[in-house]
């Protein structure tokens, strides 16, 4: 039998829960986010497109942020997930692109929906047809008139426009929250210390603190660490999803004390955003860098986990996920299945075949997840598991009774043991790949706490190898 065949017979073996017309219409949503990728090119300098994008993909994300905060409804619902979205609730397109690259990482956007956002709960499969219904096939865009009420709503609620493009050319400012007083404030996006600026800085009328994306950062740490400390249903990001899925806040106390400890003061209370900023400033080193390197003087938490615990800290947005991050991952995968034909609206391809191909393909993938022979995932193959990821609950049960773990999506550079260059100093980049790449038992005994992260993740480009045993996985999440 040849491999392909082997593919195929394995495909139909495992009877991949996911529907072909919702491959279908995931290429045709896959195709309207190329046509609007392409919109924001063209109508950037040439010379200065990356930055356009990179600003596009910053705004998506705060509007995704606003989107779920002041459209999506959950008034009232004891079960929000049975409730579908409303007209009124259709999300902009950009908000679309990022809710779209956010689910991509299934296991942050399951933590995030069951801990942080329950407006998430209301999308536990994301909108393909809410999206499509309003599409217009000609401009590959939103008909004026199927989204009107959405475009209505959007408008006289969040004051932004609703178009994309409009919101580019038109909203200049964003509200930020002062990260130390609390004080709103409109800033521009653009410019020298614009927020999409990496020099952004604005100082606050009310404190006089000069926010910066680093003082961001360090401000939604402290403000999540002090909601954790009072509030048991509430777990720092990263800490509360066990291997196979299961939500667990047991060990979230533990962990939480483990670093309130190593930044506490004199008097057991957390010390003022100014007063790290300060001894960040006289350390000679960014406020996040010097919370790290007082978390790994922790005698409770290893080393090695600092950089997952610390990874939602790495963007201001109130995600686990870095969406932008995530955003600029899809680019290249979104552009590729559009040049490939699959994608481009008013095509042939693919045919029943080339999915049947690509199924096998997807297959062949996870089987060799279990056997531990990774390979890189292709983007034929790469479709239907992304495919597969927005169909949350149905990936989340197929994947956890398959693997028996819940197989993670990460953007491609990013993985357990790379988190940024200035945190190298606080943690060996190669001290994770122990415990992930070894079946060596008595390296993951240990006394210290270690945050639960997501140690059988598959990335783009790179599978970690997935060991399913119980003995293997419970010594790292053990509260010993």
């Amino acid at each position: 039998m040849s491999s392909t065949d082997k593919q195929t017979a394995l495909a139909n073996q495992l009877q991949i829960d996911v529907p072909k017309e919702k491959v279908r219409a995931h290429l045709q949503v896959l195709g309207v986010f190329f046509h609007l990728l392409d919109t924001v090119a063209a109508t950037s300098n040439p010379e200065n497109v990356e930055a356009t994008v990179d600003e596009f993909f910053q705004r998506s994300t705060y509007r995704l942020q606003v989107w779920l905060e002041q459209i999506i409804n959950i008034d009232g619902e004891e079960d929000p997930e049975t409730k579908p979205l409303q007209d009124h609730e259709l999300p902009p397109l950009d908000v679309a692109l990022a809710l779209h690259s956010y689910m991509l990482s299934p296991l942050r956007y399951f933590e995030d929906s069951e801990l942080r956002s329950p407006q998430l709960k209301r999308m536990q499969e994301y909108p393909l047809a809410n999206i499509l219904n309003a599409i217009d096939p000609a401009s590959q865009a939103y008909d004026e008139l199927k989204s009107l009420a959405a475009a209505q709503f959007w408008q006289s609620t969040t004051q932004l426009k609703f178009d994309a493009i409009d919101s580019m050319s038109n909203d200049a400012t964003r509200v930020i929250e002062c990260p130390s007083c609390g004080t709103a404030a409109s800033v521009p996006w653009a410019g020298a210390h614009g927020f999409a600026s990496p020099d952004f800085e604005y100082v606050c009328a009310q404190c006089g603190l000069v926010v910066t994306h680093d003082l961001l950062r360090a401000g939604k740490f402290l403000k999540a660490l002090a909601r954790a400390k009072n509030d048991a249903g509430f777990c720092l990001p990263n800490t509360a999803i066990l291997v196979r899925g299961e939500v667990d806040v047991s060990r979230c106390a533990a962990i939480v004390a483990a670093v309130w400890e190593c930044l506490q003061d004199d008097q057991g209370a957390l010390p003022s955003l100014k007063d790290l900023a300060a001894a960040a400033a006289s350390a000679g080193s960014s406020t996040m860098t010097f919370i790290a390197n007082k978390l790994s003087t922790a005698d409770a938490l290893r080393p090695e986990s600092l950089p997952i615990l610390l990874r939602a800290f790495e963007h201001s947005y109130p995600f686990t996920q870095d969406v932008v991050v995530a955003l600029h991952h899809q680019r290249p995968f979104i552009n590729k299945v559009f040049n490939e034909g699959w994608s481009a609206p008013q095509t042939d391809v693919p045919s029943d075949a080339d999915l049947d191909d690509a199924y096998a393909l997807y297959a062949d993938f996870l089987d060799r997840v279990i056997h531990i022979q990774r390979r890189e995932p292709g983007w034929q193959d790469d479709l239907i598991w992304h495919t597969h990821q927005l169909l949350l609950q149905t990936y989340r049960a197929f994947i956890v009774g398959y693997l028996h773990v819940y197989l993670d999506h990460l953007p491609k550079g990013e993985d357990a043991n790379a988190f940024r260059p200035h945190y190298d100093n606080v943690a060996n980049p190669k001290a994770v790949a122990v415990w992930v790449e070894t079946t060596d038992t008595p390296a993951l005994e240990t006394k210290k706490l270690f945050v639960p992260t997501d140690p059988l993740s598959c990335q783009d480009g790179v599978a970690a190898q997935a060991f399913l045993t119980n003995e293997f996985v419970a010594p790292i999440f053990a509260n010993n």
